[in-house]
């Protein structure tokens, strides 16, 4: 969970909290397996570029497939992820958050680190947050 302190500091308002919980709640549904969660917090019809793939996916079937095969393949699961330098741009009905997302992964018990920009890219749909579209690339 993002501290509070840590956004106090960020000087980010509750609009901007709001949405960096959702943010936070949904890397942590991707990391934990929690298909369910992430379903919730997605329209059905996003969209993403990812490093997994050279084209746009287009439908949250997608994600939901590879966050249910990734919790049944543990071994290769970060045991922390991080976001770093988190931005949180508000608009009327739209919400973009950028940040740094580092996996830290264990290597024989020697940490190793992943990272990756992210932005996320929310719309206020009947008064809820929910992610329409969102972009990754390895850094």
């Amino acid at each position: 969970m993002i501290e509070a302190s840590v956004m106090d500091m960020a000087g980010f308002d509750d609009n901007q909290r709001k949405l960096l919980q959702i943010t936070w709640k949904m890397l942590n549904a991707i990391e934990t397996g929690d298909s369910d969660t992430y379903a919730a917090l997605c329209m059905d019809d996003l969209t993403c570029y990812e490093d997994v793939c050279a084209y746009r996916i287009d439908g949250v079937e997608f994600h939901i497939d590879l966050i249910k095969l990734m919790a049944e393949n543990q071994s290769n699961r970060p045991y922390r992820f991080d976001m770093l330098h988190p931005q949180v741009q508000i608009y009327p009905g739209c919400g973009i958050v950028t940040y740094t997302r580092l996996l830290t992964h264990n290597n024989d018990g020697k940490p190793v680190w992943r990272s990756f920009n992210e932005t996320r890219v929310f719309i206020d749909f009947n008064g809820e947050w929910k992610m329409a579209h969102f972009h990754r690339s390895p850094v």
